[in-house]
This record gives structure tokens, sequence and C-alpha cells, in this order.
């Protein structure tokens, strides 16, 4: 399962991947993994969360960053949720470019029973068409 928070910066996203990891980590018999940008939110989480600071990481297309997402997956098979905050600014991509992207990340999580909770910043309009169903908020 996928679904994607949208929202301009200072609008609340992060607040709100923080929290829903926080409170869905008491239920998860696996582990959590959030992926940001930065670590500066790495004390906001619950310390079981695995905190992934992709800032200095060659991530630069879609196609890294799902053999990212691989990586991360082989490593560990215990993995029941991916929090992926900012996914346009860690893959260094826009909306248009990373759109396909969502076909290889809904793939991942059919095949290993994983869900993607990825914040990007945009409006719910600029989101393209085809990832709607995916939208949250």
């Amino acid at each position: 399962m996928i679904k994607i928070i949208t929202g301009q910066t200072g609008e609340g996203k992060t607040k709100w991947l923080i929290d829903a990891a926080n409170k869905q980590i008491h239920s998860l018999k696996g582990h959590a993994i959030y992926i940001d940008s930065s670590t500066t939110h790495r004390y906001a989480l619950a310390h079981q969360i695995r905190l992934i600071e992709a800032a200095n990481l060659p991530l630069q297309s879609r196609e890294s960053f799902i053999a990212f997402l691989c990586g991360i997956i082989s490593t560990n098979h215990d993995i029941e949720v991916v929090f992926i905050d900012e996914l346009c600014s860690i893959t260094r991509c826009n909306l248009d470019e990373i759109a396909g992207c969502f076909d290889d990340i809904q793939k991942i999580s059919d095949c290993y029973g994983i869900d993607f909770i990825i914040g990007t910043s945009c409006s719910k309009n600029d989101l393209p068409q085809h990832l709607s169903p995916y939208l949250i908020a």
C-alpha cells in the first residue's frame, strides 16, 4: 500500500509523518524505516524507528532511489512500513520525473507486504492524476 501526503513547505507534512510513525510503531510486529533528507528530526522519532538520512547519498534519479529501497529491503526482511519525507528532495527530481517511481514502489509493496507513506511538497492539484488514488492528505 502506498499513501501520499501533500502540502507546501511549512504546512505540517513532516510533523504528520513523524506522528504517524511514532503511533504506528507500537502496533508493528516488524520494523519501521524513516527516510529523510536530514537528521533534523532524529529526536522526534521513537528510538525503534530506523532513521536513514539520505541527503549525502548519490540518489539523483528514480532508478537510483528504487535501487536504494531494494538494498534496504534486502538487508531486513522484517520491514513493515517505510516513511519517506520529501521524496522529490531526496531524489533531486521534480514531481513529473518521480511520478513513474510510484509504479515501482507499488510493485515492491505488493511483493514484500511493505506499506509506504510518502510526503512530498506540492499541492493536491499539482499531483499527477494517476497518483490521486494514493492521496490521503
